[in-house]
């Protein structure tokens, strides 16, 4: 004998908690995605402003002899837009005379540092925020004062 014949389930739609889970699985997805993002833009930001530091150290190596004497010193300042600070040291460089000074070269060497630190205007004033800093030092053959 045959039992009698089930009928067919229907399963035209998800159920509630099929959707939910979808729901939930979904926001996880898009909040990690997010944050990749967000990683991406802060990268990018801190690599700009490293460039916008080491372009500036170089101008500034660059302008020793030309358009700055290379005198002895310090130097300091602040970009126009207050995001970047620079100092620019400039010192003689120690050399070896193997001929006991009897001879003096017409030029001297100077060391020039140029150190830029990027300014983080929403970085907590208390020193606990961390700062970025480009340093550039070269070697400058200045003529050497005649006494």
């Amino acid at each position: 004998m045959i039992g009698p014949i089930a009928a067919p389930r229907r399963s035209d739609g998800f159920t509630l908690l099929e959707v939910i889970v979808a729901v939930i699985i979904a926001a996880l997805c898009l909040s990690a995605l997010a944050e990749v993002f967000a990683g991406g833009v802060r990268a990018a930001g801190a690599t700009s402003e490293y460039t916008r530091a080491t372009a500036l150290a170089q101008s500034l190596l660059a302008g020793v002899g030309v358009e700055k004497t290379a005198s002895d010193g310090v130097e300091s300042g602040l970009t126009p837009d207050g995001q970047l600070n620079w100092m620019l040291s400039i010192t003689p460089e120690p050399v070896d005379e193997a001929d006991g000074g009897l001879v003096r070269p017409p030029l001297e060497l100077k060391r020039v540092v140029a150190r830029v630190v990027a300014v983080d205007a929403g970085a907590p004033q208390n020193g606990t925020g961390r700062s970025r800093a480009v340093e550039l030092s070269t070697l400058v053959a200045v003529p050497r004062q005649t006494p």
